[in-house]
Order: C-alpha cells, then sequence, then structure tokens
C-alpha cells in the first residue's frame, strides 16, 4: 500500500479528517494514501481499517479488502457500521469459504441480533434478491403494478406507480417501477431520480441499484454504472442481474481479467443462460485462453440446443485460434445455415479464411458480409486487406460516400477510412490516402485513449530492474531442453515474413505469437511498486519459467520439433527467457522506422492492443523505446540474438536467409526460399503478403507522402534515428 509519510500521534485525527475529505471528494488514491500513512504509525484504529476496506472494496482489490475489514470488526465487534462494511467486501468477493467466514464470525459478535440477522440474510434467504419496502401499499395494487409491467406497458405502468407513490411515499417497491417504466420509454434522466427515490427510500434494496446501472450505462456515466452494479452485489450477491451487468460492462471496457470475476458467478447461477457462457467466452478469448473460450462457447451452443448462430461463431473461432481448422470451418458453416445473411458471421469467417490463404473465398464471404450490412465499415476494412483495388471500382466510391455522410458512425467512419486508405494506396492515388488515413486514426485515438508516457516510464523501470545482473553467471538448475525460435521486433517490420521463411524448414512448426513466455518473463519482475531486481530472481524461478513454457508448446503443438514464437515484445524480457531457455534462438528484426511506423499507423490492431499506433509523434517515441531496449540488449549479451535487416532481406533473400536460417541453429533447405508455398495457418495483419513472394515494393513506401507524415518524422529526427 502507497503511503505518505506517517503522522505522528497528535496528527492522527488531522490526518484522518483529511483522509476522509479525501474520500469524499472522490479522490479515492489520495484517500488511500493518507489512511496509509496512519496505519503505519498504527495499524489498531478500527476507522483507519474500515476507510481503507471501504477504498479496496470500491476499486475490486477484495483480497486487501477483507483483510482490512476483517481487522476492523476484530477492533470494533459492536460496530454494525464496521460489519456492514465486512459483509459488502465479502459479498463482493462472493466465494462460499469468505461467507462462511464471515457469518461465522458475525454469529460470534457481540451485534445485536436485530442487527445481525439482515447482515446474515444476505449470503442465505436474501443472496439473490431482496425485498423491499411498500411504504403499506395495497398488495392487489402492488399485484396489478407488477403485472402492467411484465406485460411491457410501460405507460400504464408509469400512471399506476405514481398513483400508488402519492399516497405512499415510503413504496420503494413502486418507484423502482418507475424508473422501469420511465427508462423503457428513453426518459432516462426520470428513470435516474425515480431509482434514486427508490434507493433513498430503502438503503438496502439492491434490484433498484441493479436497474439504475443500464441507465447511467446508456448515459454514458461509465463509472456511476458500476458503483451502482457493486452496491447491487453488495446487497445480494447472487442477483445474477448484477453480476452479469457489472461483467458485461467490464469486458466492453477491455477488462476481461476483471470480468471474469463476475460472469464466471453468474454462469454457475444461472447454467442454463447460453449469452452468460458466450461473454465468459468472449472474456477468455481476450485473455488468450483458447481451451477455456472454446470450453465455454460450446457450453454456450449446447444450452442453445445448437440452434443459435453467434455462439457457434465463436466456438469456430476459438477452434482456429486452436488449429482446429476442419472443424472451425465445420462450425462456421453451421452458424451460417442457421442465418446465411448475417455479416457478423460472414466477416469472421472471411478473416478465416484469410488465415487458410483462401483468399478468394475469403473475399466472397466479406462481400456477401458488405451485401448484408452495407452500412457496417469493418467488413470493407477487413477485404481490402487482402483485395487489391483497381481504379474505378464501385466500392471505393461507395465507401467515399459513406464515410462523408453526417449520419455514419463514428465507427464505421473509421473502418471506412482504413479501407479508404488502403484501396487509394492500391490504385497510386497517394495525394488522398491521407484525407482517410489521418482521420482515421483520430477516431482511433477518440475511442482508444493512450499516454506515451506511461509506455516510456514503463521501458525505463524495466531496464533499472534488469540492470547490474550476471547473465552469463546466472546458473539454472534443471532448465528446460526446449529450443523455441523467437522472432521479435516492431509490428509491421517484416517479422511476419522472418517467421514465414523460418517456418518454412522441415523441423519447424509456426506457432505464430503466443506471448505466453513474455508475459510469463514480466511476472517474473512484477513487485508491489514497480519491478524488482532481476538478480533477485532465484534460479529455480528461470528453470520453472521455461518448463511451463516447454509444457505449453508440448499440450498446444504435440510432435512438433521446433516452433517459432512471433511474439514481438520478447524484445522485452529477452535475457529473462534465454536464462529460462538456454536452447532458445532469438531473431530481431529491424527495418527503417519510416516504413515501419507507416505501415504501423495505416492498420487496425486486436481490441486494446499497440494503443500508441493512432498518432504519429507517439508512434515515433514508441519506436525509440523499441531501440533502447535492443541497444541494452546489445550491450550486455551481444551474441544471445540476430539481428536481420528487413531492407537487406528483400533485396538480397538468399544470403540474408542462409544467414537466418543458420543462426536459428539449422541446416539449410531450399523451401526456405519458397516461403509463400508455404500452406501453415497465419494469423497477423501480414496474412496476404507473405502468401506472395519476396518483393521490394514497400521500401522507402514512406517517402511517397512528404509533408504528411511530418510529425513523425520531425520526433524521429529529434531522436536520433534518422538524419535526412
Amino acid at each position: 500500500m502507497a503511503t505518505e509519510t506517517a503522522p505522528g500521534p497528535i496528527g492522527v485525527k488531522e490526518a484522518y479528517a483529511k483522509g476522509l475529505a479525501a474520500l469524499n471528494a472522490g479522490q479515492t488514491a489520495r484517500a488511500l494514501e493518507i489512511f496509509g500513512g496512519i496505519h503505519e504509525t498504527n495499524p489498531n484504529i478500527a476507522e483507519v481499517e474500515y476507510q481503507i476496506a471501504r477504498i479496496f472494496a470500491r476499486t475490486d482489490r477484495l483480497d486487501r479488502a477483507l483483510h482490512h475489514a476483517a481487522a476492523a470488526a476484530r477492533l470494533a465487534p459492536a460496530q454494525a457500521a464496521v460489519w456492514a462494511t465486512y459483509a459488502d467486501a465479502t459479498a463482493l468477493e462472493g466465494t462460499p469459504a469468505v461467507r462462511a467466514a464471515f457469518v461465522a464470525a458475525l454469529r460470534a459478535s457481540p451485534l445485536p441480533p436485530g442487527q445481525k440477522q439482515p447482515l446474515i440474510d444476505r449470503f442465505g434467504a436474501r443472496s439473490g434478491e431482496t425485498r423491499p419496502a411498500t411504504g403499506g401499499a395495497a398488495p392487489a395494487a402492488l399485484k396489478s403494478l407488477l403485472a402492467l409491467a411484465a406485460a411491457g406497458k410501460q405507460a400504464e405502468a408509469e400512471a399506476a406507480a405514481i398513483r400508488i407513490l402519492s399516497s405512499h411515499r415510503g413504496c420503494a417497491l413502486a418507484a423502482n417501477v418507475l424508473g422501469s417504466a420511465l427508462a423503457a420509454q428513453d426518459r432516462m434522466e426520470e428513470a435516474v431520480a425515480a431509482f434514486r427515490s427508490a434507493i433513498a427510500t430503502d438503503p438496502a434494496y439492491a434490484e433498484a441499484q441493479a436497474n439504475l446501472a443500464p441507465v447511467l450505462l446508456r448515459l454514458g456515466r461509465t463509472d456511476e454504472a458500476k458503483t451502482a452494479w457493486r452496491a447491487a452485489i453488495a446487497l445480494a450477491p447472487d442477483l445474477i442481474p448484477a453480476l452479469a451487468g457489472l461483467g458485461t460492462q467490464l469486458l466492453a471496457e477491455s477488462q476481461p481479467k476483471q470480468a471474469l470475476h463476475w460472469l464466471d458467478r453468474a454462469a454457475a447461477l444461472a447454467p442454463k443462460r447460453a449469452e452468460l457462457h458466450q461473454a465468459r467466452g468472449n472474456a477468455l478469448t481476450a485473455l488468450r485462453d483458447y481451451e477455456g473460450a472454446r470450453a465455454a462457447f460450446d457450453t454456450a451452443v449446447k444450452v442453445a440446443g445448437g440452434r443459435a448462430p453467434m455462439p457457434l461463431m465463436m466456438l469456430a473461432q476459438a477452434e482456429a485460434h486452436l488449429g482446429l481448422d476442419d472443424k472451425a470451418e465445420a462450425h462456421f458453416n453451421a452458424a451460417l445455415t442457421l442465418a446465411p445473411a448475417n455479416a457478423a458471421i460472414l466477416g469472421a469467417k472471411g478473416v478465416f479464411l484469410q488465415g487458410l490463404g483462401r483468399f478468394a473465398d475469403a473475399e466472397s464471404a466479406f462481400l456477401a458480409a458488405i451485401k448484408a450490412a452495407p452500412a457496417v465499415g469493418e467488413n470493407y476494412r477487413l477485404y481490402y486487406a487482402s483485395h487489391k483495388a483497381k481504379p474505378g471500382e464501385p466500392l471505393i466510391a461507395e465507401m467515399e460516400r459513406r464515410f462523408a455522410d453526417p449520419a455514419t458512425g463514428e465507427r464505421d467512419r473509421m473502418a471506412f477510412g482504413f479501407a479508404l486508405a488502403k484501396a487509394l494506396e492500391d490504385v497510386k492515388d497517394h495525394a488522398h490516402v491521407f484525407d482517410y488515413l489521418d482521420p482515421a486514426n483520430v477516431l482511433m485515438r477518440k475511442a482508444n485513449p493512450y499516454d506515451i508516457a506511461e509506455r516510456e516510464d514503463q521501458v525505463a523501470r524495466l531496464m533499472e530492474a534488469l540492470a547490474g545482473m550476471d547473465w552469463r553467471g546466472v546458473q539454472v538448475p534443471d532448465a528446460t531442453e526446449a529450443a523455441p525460435i523467437f522472432v521479435t521486433g516492431m509490428p509491421r517490420s517484416g517479422t511476419t515474413l522472418v517467421e514465414q521463411i523460418i517456418a518454412s524448414h522441415s523441423t519447424v512448426t509456426g506457432a505464430g505469437e503466443l506471448a505466453d513466455g513474455t508475459v510469463s518473463a514480466l511476472r517474473l519482475l512484477i513487485a508491489p511498486k514497480g519491478f524488482r531486481k532481476a538478480s533477485s530472481i532465484p534460479p529455480t524461478d528461470f528453470a520453472t519459467l521455461g518448463q511451463d513454457y516447454a509444457a505449453m508448446i508440448r499440450s498446444r503443438f504435440p510432435g512438433a520439433e521446433r516452433i517459432t514464437d512471433k511474439s514481438i515484445q520478447t524484445y522485452l524480457t529477452l535475457g529473462l527467457a534465454k536464462l529460462a531457455m538456454p536452447n532458445a534462438r532469438f531473431i530481431v528484426v529491424r527495418r527503417d522506422p519510416r516504413d515501419t511506423l507507416l505501415s504501423i499507423y495505416k492498420n487496425v490492431f486486436p481490441t486494446g492492443t499497440h494503443l500508441y499506433a493512432y498518432d504519429q509523434v507517439d508512434l515515433a517515441r514508441h519506436y525509440t523505446t523499441f531501440v533502447r531496449m535492443i541497444d541494452f540488449w546489445r550491450s550486455l549479451v551481444p551474441d544471445w540474438f540476430h539481428e536481420i535487416q528487413y531492407e537487406e532481406l528483400v533485396s538480397d533473400p538468399e544470403p540474408q536467409s542462409r544467414a537466418l536460417i543458420a543462426a536459428c541453429g539449422l541446416d539449410w533447405e531450399e523451401a526456405c526460399l519458397n516461403f509463400h508455398q508455404n500452406t501453415r495457418k497465419v494469423e497477423t495483419l501480414s496474412v496476404f503478403q507473405v502468401r506472395q513472394p519476396i518483393s521490394t515494393g514497400s521500401v522507402k513506401a514512406w517517402a511517397r507522402y512528404g509533408d504528411r507524415l511530418a510529425p513523425m518524422l520531425d520526433q524521429l529526427r529529434r531522436d536520433g534515428h534518422i538524419k535526412d
């Protein structure tokens, strides 16, 4: 826990007041800092433990929330507010063992029975629903009100709720129904007021909180929505709409790990709801747990009786990630049998077929998707990824019209912009490429805010953590014999081409971007406050890292003699990976940064990745962090990796390819020169290029665009990467 300087005993009350003021002002981090300082001085102040628990519960650090809530309860066992916060943390954490421990502690407390029982009921009789205050309203009137709401008669339900509230102001149930009726009529602000009234009348009304959250979400008040979801779960830990709602929102906000906590609970409580298993599968896919995703989507398919096309499509995508291509294609076809004009399924199948190199089939799928949903820009963008445009193509004029149409939404305009940039480049209309490319990137940055300074700080701290290590002197016991070939470098620098050349060798299986090694290596360095020194890592941890990676390879690529791993950020943890796998080889691909960064700027990356890509200055600054890391490793272990220059490879392929294969520890094979004939599946943005013979056509592509690249070029000059 980060803390400010601990206050002296006399200043504790003053510090506590400052912390409370910060918390009430929404300055959560500042409040935690202040309360943490008090805690360091005296860890036995119940009020401080209580406030720290509240903060951690608000931010989903539930293990810490439980720790401090339990401490507060031990220090002030007769305080009802302390037990209420402990109950909230328990409900949010949700596991049976934690619930049982809380209930046992509460039963043993001196809290009066009338205060104990409602908290106990949260984890028993009222775990999945609450009993709202009715304010003395007649049961018959309430029954009629609920019947109107259930029948979708929103105006009538609104009128009935108002009648009840006019004579029974304490009827939280009627206020909740009123809120739902108003929301159904798109009267969102009025709905918020009604739900707030229900909650004020009955603060324990979980369903009112759960109904408020999606209205706040529709109004764009995302943080308030999450607060409402959490409040509902704290009051009724098995309330399925709240668990599912919070999980779905977090998933939409690209927080799949956090989303799974809530979605897992919802799916366990409602195992027959296909959409919950589908959401779990989406979260697991985002986390690259494709086996888990496949199982979740398979469950969704079965729960839906095989009659729901979207789970079938998602199952196919998971199977494709796992290399189960025949099963994937069968499930894509099954989905399209159920929904032959579904643009999303057609587009997804097109991407799958692109990866297999079946470009004509892929183009047919994309054209069918465009026909089915002509206003959706994404399928145009995907189509032009493998289709080379010709002058006068009708689709180009159609995209220009839709791009300029004020009715086109930002997401679709962005996709049309990238598609048009690619098409215009194909037809050599270079003067107009950036008229679409710049606005498309502006829209991407708007949808994906990013601070490049965070990356720069991360790399600086990483190098500090890696410095001072005796890299050659570390002895790793029981290191794995696995010998993967890592291909690393900047995106769009030629890493896919290099991997394809290596994977064309008869003894090598191309595994694509696995990411497992880089992620696991970084975890070795993670400390409570940043990174720990690499020199403090026990050698056995390196051995475990390598053995785990080898086990993953055996599981996913049984029978493979050697694999390539094109996880392009391996350069960050190159030394750690080498210690973990002494037989591994590392290939670093370099390319003129002007061409590399232009190529990145022209493309869209998977959600949540490479967020620096959509701003020219950020691109150049990110490139500097790449160069710094490569220079760092070169200064320490220059013989641990082989560097290959893209421009030299494409201008003189055979000697460069021979040197590359030798650096991988392999004997030369002529197939490595015919890499474009390799039929292995490729799942990167270079899916089309690697099916073509080597060409120098993309060398110095940046020179076509002159001043349109000025922000990027100026930053590259400032950082010393180019001198012209």
